[in-house]
Protein backbone atom coordinates (compact mmCIF):
# COMPACT_ATOMS: atom_id res chain seq x y z
CA UNK A 1 0.00 0.00 0.00
CA UNK A 2 1.32 2.93 -0.96
CA UNK A 3 1.88 6.06 1.48
CA UNK A 4 0.39 8.96 0.37
CA UNK A 5 -2.91 9.41 -1.78
CA UNK A 6 -1.48 12.41 -3.50
CA UNK A 7 1.76 14.26 -3.89
CA UNK A 8 1.20 18.06 -5.30
CA UNK A 9 3.96 19.30 -6.70
CA UNK A 10 3.49 23.08 -6.42
CA UNK A 11 5.04 25.48 -3.86
CA UNK A 12 3.20 27.76 -1.67
CA UNK A 13 2.97 31.53 -2.39
CA UNK A 14 2.67 34.58 -0.51
CA UNK A 15 -0.68 36.62 -1.50
CA UNK A 16 -0.99 40.51 -0.99
CA UNK A 17 -4.75 41.20 -1.39
CA UNK A 18 -5.68 44.76 -1.97
CA UNK A 19 -9.42 45.94 -2.55
CA UNK A 20 -10.41 48.27 -5.52
CA UNK A 21 -13.56 49.43 -5.97
CA UNK A 22 -13.00 47.79 -9.36
CA UNK A 23 -10.48 45.99 -11.41
CA UNK A 24 -7.70 48.29 -13.26
CA UNK A 25 -7.30 48.13 -17.46
CA UNK A 26 -4.87 49.58 -19.47
CA UNK A 27 -3.12 52.10 -18.94
CA UNK A 28 -5.36 52.69 -15.52
CA UNK A 29 -5.26 53.31 -12.17
CA UNK A 30 -7.31 52.79 -9.36
CA UNK A 31 -6.87 53.76 -5.15
CA UNK A 32 -6.95 50.78 -3.62
CA UNK A 33 -6.00 49.05 -0.12
CA UNK A 34 -4.21 46.19 1.48
CA UNK A 35 -6.52 44.30 3.28
CA UNK A 36 -5.09 40.88 4.04
CA UNK A 37 -1.17 39.23 3.69
CA UNK A 38 -2.37 35.41 3.17
CA UNK A 39 -0.74 31.85 1.92
CA UNK A 40 -1.92 30.75 -1.17
CA UNK A 41 -0.31 29.22 -4.26
CA UNK A 42 -2.82 26.91 -6.46
CA UNK A 43 -0.93 23.80 -6.15
CA UNK A 44 -0.06 24.53 -2.58
CA UNK A 45 -3.72 25.23 -1.81
CA UNK A 46 -5.42 21.91 -3.79
CA UNK A 47 -2.88 20.16 -1.22
CA UNK A 48 -4.49 21.87 1.74
CA UNK A 49 -8.31 21.12 0.28
CA UNK A 50 -7.30 17.65 0.08
CA UNK A 51 -5.51 17.61 3.48
CA UNK A 52 -8.53 19.24 5.03
CA UNK A 53 -11.15 16.01 3.33
CA UNK A 54 -8.67 13.55 4.91
CA UNK A 55 -6.82 12.31 2.13
CA UNK A 56 -3.02 11.72 2.92
CA UNK A 57 -1.73 14.70 0.74
CA UNK A 58 2.44 15.37 0.66
CA UNK A 59 3.79 18.88 -1.08
CA UNK A 60 6.73 18.43 -3.39
CA UNK A 61 7.70 22.10 -3.46
CA UNK A 62 10.66 24.36 -1.92
CA UNK A 63 10.45 27.10 0.71
CA UNK A 64 13.02 29.47 1.85
CA UNK A 65 14.15 29.48 5.19
CA UNK A 66 12.87 33.04 6.28
CA UNK A 67 9.35 34.55 7.32
CA UNK A 68 7.27 33.87 4.47
CA UNK A 69 8.88 30.22 3.89
CA UNK A 70 7.98 29.12 7.91
CA UNK A 71 4.65 30.51 6.65
CA UNK A 72 3.95 28.89 4.09
CA UNK A 73 5.34 25.48 5.96
CA UNK A 74 3.02 25.91 8.93
CA UNK A 75 -0.25 26.23 6.75
CA UNK A 76 0.80 22.93 5.39
CA UNK A 77 0.87 21.66 8.66
CA UNK A 78 -2.09 23.43 9.86
CA UNK A 79 -3.95 21.69 7.12
CA UNK A 80 -2.90 18.01 7.39
CA UNK A 81 -0.05 18.20 4.16
CA UNK A 82 3.17 15.93 4.33
CA UNK A 83 5.80 18.08 4.43
CA UNK A 84 8.73 15.68 4.21
CA UNK A 85 9.21 16.70 0.70
CA UNK A 86 9.49 20.48 1.38
CA UNK A 87 12.76 21.39 0.90
CA UNK A 88 13.79 24.20 2.40
CA UNK A 89 16.53 26.39 0.75
CA UNK A 90 18.71 29.89 2.33
CA UNK A 91 18.59 32.63 -0.07
CA UNK A 92 15.68 32.11 -1.91
CA UNK A 93 12.46 34.29 -2.05
CA UNK A 94 8.78 33.16 -1.65
CA UNK A 95 6.28 32.99 -4.77
CA UNK A 96 4.35 35.98 -4.76
CA UNK A 97 0.84 37.24 -6.13
CA UNK A 98 -0.86 40.48 -5.71
CA UNK A 99 -4.19 39.74 -6.51
CA UNK A 100 -7.03 42.66 -6.92
CA UNK A 101 -10.48 41.89 -5.44
CA UNK A 102 -13.82 44.42 -7.28
CA UNK A 103 -16.82 45.19 -4.82
CA UNK A 104 -18.34 42.13 -6.68
CA UNK A 105 -15.76 39.41 -5.25
CA UNK A 106 -14.47 39.08 -8.83
CA UNK A 107 -10.11 39.31 -9.05
CA UNK A 108 -7.35 39.92 -11.14
CA UNK A 109 -3.81 38.24 -9.94
CA UNK A 110 -0.41 38.86 -10.85
CA UNK A 111 1.38 36.25 -9.86
CA UNK A 112 5.43 36.59 -10.12
CA UNK A 113 7.06 33.17 -9.42
CA UNK A 114 10.74 32.47 -8.05
CA UNK A 115 13.51 30.75 -10.30
CA UNK A 116 13.91 28.07 -8.09
CA UNK A 117 12.61 24.36 -9.24
CA UNK A 118 10.37 22.46 -7.16
CA UNK A 119 12.72 19.18 -6.04
CA UNK A 120 15.39 17.32 -6.97
CA UNK A 121 14.46 14.27 -9.44
CA UNK A 122 15.51 12.04 -6.63
CA UNK A 123 13.17 13.71 -3.86
CA UNK A 124 10.55 13.20 -6.69
CA UNK A 125 10.84 9.78 -7.64
CA UNK A 126 10.58 8.78 -3.90
CA UNK A 127 7.23 11.22 -3.50
CA UNK A 128 5.90 10.03 -6.79
CA UNK A 129 6.67 6.04 -6.24
CA UNK A 130 4.79 6.52 -3.10
CA UNK A 131 1.76 8.09 -3.77
CA UNK A 132 -1.51 7.06 -5.67
CA UNK A 133 -1.61 10.43 -7.57
CA UNK A 134 0.39 12.97 -8.54
CA UNK A 135 -1.67 16.36 -8.74
CA UNK A 136 0.60 19.11 -11.07
CA UNK A 137 0.51 21.98 -13.12
CA UNK A 138 2.07 21.13 -16.89
CA UNK A 139 4.35 24.77 -16.48
CA UNK A 140 7.60 23.16 -18.12
CA UNK A 141 6.68 20.12 -20.77
CA UNK A 142 10.76 18.55 -19.89
CA UNK A 143 9.92 18.42 -15.97
CA UNK A 144 6.54 17.50 -16.57
CA UNK A 145 7.66 14.61 -19.24
CA UNK A 146 9.93 13.52 -16.61
CA UNK A 147 7.32 13.32 -13.55
CA UNK A 148 4.72 11.66 -15.94
CA UNK A 149 6.78 8.81 -17.54
CA UNK A 150 8.08 7.96 -14.32
CA UNK A 151 4.66 8.14 -12.72
CA UNK A 152 3.13 5.86 -15.42
CA UNK A 153 6.30 3.42 -14.21
CA UNK A 154 5.36 3.13 -10.39
CA UNK A 155 1.42 2.74 -11.53
CA UNK A 156 1.04 6.23 -10.09
CA UNK A 157 -1.88 8.21 -12.31
CA UNK A 158 -1.79 11.53 -13.10
CA UNK A 159 -4.02 14.64 -12.67
CA UNK A 160 -3.11 18.27 -14.19
CA UNK A 161 -4.31 21.72 -13.90
CA UNK A 162 -4.04 23.65 -17.23
CA UNK A 163 -4.72 27.17 -17.51
CA UNK A 164 -4.33 29.81 -19.71
CA UNK A 165 -1.01 31.60 -18.65
CA UNK A 166 1.05 27.91 -19.02
CA UNK A 167 2.73 28.83 -22.57
CA UNK A 168 3.67 24.83 -22.89
CA UNK A 169 0.19 23.89 -22.14
CA UNK A 170 -0.71 26.23 -25.49
CA UNK A 171 1.79 24.72 -27.63
CA UNK A 172 1.66 20.69 -26.32
CA UNK A 173 -1.23 19.96 -25.29
CA UNK A 174 -1.81 16.79 -27.24
CA UNK A 175 1.10 15.40 -26.03
CA UNK A 176 0.35 16.89 -22.18
CA UNK A 177 -2.80 15.11 -22.50
CA UNK A 178 -1.43 11.91 -23.94
CA UNK A 179 0.65 11.98 -20.46
CA UNK A 180 -1.94 12.70 -18.16
CA UNK A 181 -5.03 10.20 -16.60
CA UNK A 182 -7.40 13.75 -15.79
CA UNK A 183 -7.17 16.99 -16.96
CA UNK A 184 -9.21 19.72 -15.60
CA UNK A 185 -8.99 23.15 -16.97
CA UNK A 186 -10.73 26.35 -16.20
CA UNK A 187 -13.09 27.65 -19.39
CA UNK A 188 -9.92 30.11 -20.85
CA UNK A 189 -7.53 27.60 -20.35
CA UNK A 190 -9.24 25.04 -23.00
CA UNK A 191 -10.04 28.02 -25.33
CA UNK A 192 -6.12 28.91 -25.28
CA UNK A 193 -4.95 25.46 -25.51
CA UNK A 194 -7.22 23.57 -27.67
CA UNK A 195 -9.04 26.55 -30.03
CA UNK A 196 -12.06 25.47 -29.24
CA UNK A 197 -15.27 26.09 -26.83
CA UNK A 198 -15.73 23.43 -24.29
CA UNK A 199 -18.51 21.12 -25.47
CA UNK A 200 -19.91 17.77 -24.94
CA UNK A 201 -19.17 16.18 -28.39
CA UNK A 202 -15.27 17.92 -27.72
CA UNK A 203 -15.08 16.28 -24.47
CA UNK A 204 -16.19 13.29 -25.69
CA UNK A 205 -13.93 13.15 -28.51
CA UNK A 206 -10.62 14.50 -26.52
CA UNK A 207 -11.48 11.32 -23.81
CA UNK A 208 -11.56 9.00 -25.95
CA UNK A 209 -8.47 9.86 -28.20
CA UNK A 210 -5.91 10.21 -24.98
CA UNK A 211 -7.73 7.53 -23.17
CA UNK A 212 -8.39 9.59 -20.35
CA UNK A 213 -9.73 8.78 -16.45
CA UNK A 214 -11.73 12.11 -16.91
CA UNK A 215 -11.12 15.79 -18.48
CA UNK A 216 -13.01 18.45 -16.35
CA UNK A 217 -13.96 21.78 -17.53
CA UNK A 218 -14.36 24.64 -14.82
CA UNK A 219 -17.08 28.04 -16.46
CA UNK A 220 -16.88 30.35 -13.11
CA UNK A 221 -20.41 31.32 -12.18
CA UNK A 222 -21.18 29.19 -15.24
CA UNK A 223 -20.75 25.63 -13.42
CA UNK A 224 -18.87 23.05 -14.54
CA UNK A 225 -18.95 20.21 -17.18
CA UNK A 226 -17.07 16.84 -17.48
CA UNK A 227 -16.71 13.76 -19.36
CA UNK A 228 -15.21 10.07 -18.73
CA UNK A 229 -15.43 6.83 -20.89
CA UNK A 230 -19.27 6.11 -19.36
CA UNK A 231 -20.94 9.10 -19.39
CA UNK A 232 -20.95 13.55 -19.55
CA UNK A 233 -21.86 15.26 -16.75
CA UNK A 234 -22.15 19.09 -16.23
CA UNK A 235 -23.70 21.21 -13.09
CA UNK A 236 -24.77 24.74 -12.71
CA UNK A 237 -22.81 25.74 -9.52
CA UNK A 238 -24.31 27.05 -6.41
CA UNK A 239 -26.04 30.66 -6.56
CA UNK A 240 -24.90 31.88 -3.07
CA UNK A 241 -23.35 35.04 -2.10
CA UNK A 242 -19.75 36.02 -3.13
CA UNK A 243 -17.25 37.03 -0.98
CA UNK A 244 -13.86 36.30 -2.71
CA UNK A 245 -13.11 34.18 -5.98
CA UNK A 246 -9.87 33.58 -5.09
CA UNK A 247 -9.23 29.79 -4.81
CA UNK A 248 -12.00 28.67 -6.49
CA UNK A 249 -10.51 26.30 -9.08
CA UNK A 250 -7.97 25.11 -6.43
CA UNK A 251 -10.84 24.31 -4.22
CA UNK A 252 -12.86 22.26 -6.98
CA UNK A 253 -9.88 20.58 -8.01
CA UNK A 254 -8.89 19.15 -4.57
CA UNK A 255 -12.62 17.83 -4.38
CA UNK A 256 -12.62 16.35 -7.33
CA UNK A 257 -9.62 14.61 -6.68
CA UNK A 258 -10.86 13.28 -3.42
CA UNK A 259 -13.91 12.19 -5.37
CA UNK A 260 -11.55 10.15 -7.80
CA UNK A 261 -9.84 8.27 -5.48
CA UNK A 262 -12.91 7.43 -3.83
CA UNK A 263 -14.71 6.58 -7.62
CA UNK A 264 -17.86 8.59 -6.81
CA UNK A 265 -20.22 8.62 -9.67
CA UNK A 266 -19.13 11.64 -12.07
CA UNK A 267 -22.49 13.73 -11.46
CA UNK A 268 -22.33 13.46 -7.85
CA UNK A 269 -18.52 14.59 -8.36
CA UNK A 270 -19.07 17.70 -9.51
CA UNK A 271 -21.96 18.74 -7.15
CA UNK A 272 -19.53 17.90 -4.37
CA UNK A 273 -16.32 19.63 -5.57
CA UNK A 274 -18.42 22.84 -6.89
CA UNK A 275 -20.23 22.79 -3.09
CA UNK A 276 -16.78 22.75 -1.39
CA UNK A 277 -15.62 25.83 -3.95
CA UNK A 278 -19.19 27.64 -3.22
CA UNK A 279 -18.21 27.30 0.73
CA UNK A 280 -14.63 28.72 -0.33
CA UNK A 281 -15.86 31.54 -2.07
CA UNK A 282 -18.10 32.99 0.65
CA UNK A 283 -15.20 33.22 2.68
CA UNK A 284 -12.20 35.94 2.56
CA UNK A 285 -9.10 34.30 0.91
CA UNK A 286 -8.01 31.22 -1.10
CA UNK A 287 -8.39 29.25 2.18
CA UNK A 288 -10.71 30.93 3.26
CA UNK A 289 -13.11 28.11 4.16
CA UNK A 290 -11.38 24.89 3.44
CA UNK A 291 -14.16 22.20 4.29
CA UNK A 292 -14.54 18.47 5.75
CA UNK A 293 -16.42 16.14 3.84
CA UNK A 294 -19.14 16.87 6.38
CA UNK A 295 -19.36 20.28 5.83
CA UNK A 296 -19.70 19.73 1.91
CA UNK A 297 -22.87 17.40 2.60
CA UNK A 298 -24.58 19.38 4.91
CA UNK A 299 -23.88 22.34 2.75
CA UNK A 300 -25.42 20.15 -0.31
CA UNK A 301 -28.30 19.08 1.62
CA UNK A 302 -29.11 22.92 2.28
CA UNK A 303 -29.02 24.10 -1.26
CA UNK A 304 -30.00 20.73 -3.27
Amino acid sequence: MKTFDVVAVGSGTVDLVFRVPRLPGNDDKVVGKKVAELIGGTVANTACVMGKLGLRVASLSTAGNDYFGQSIVDDFVRNHVDIRFVQRKSGIDANMAVIFLDDSGEKALVYAPNDETETSMVQAQEAISDSRVVYIMPGRLDKFRAISRYAKEKETKIVVDIESHLPDSQQHIHEILSLCDVAIFNKEGFRTSLQQEPERETLEQLVRKHDLDALVVTCGGGGVMACNREKFASHPGYQIPVVDTTGAGDTFNGAFIYCYLNNTDLADALSFASAAAAINISHFGARGKLSTVNDINNFKEKYQ
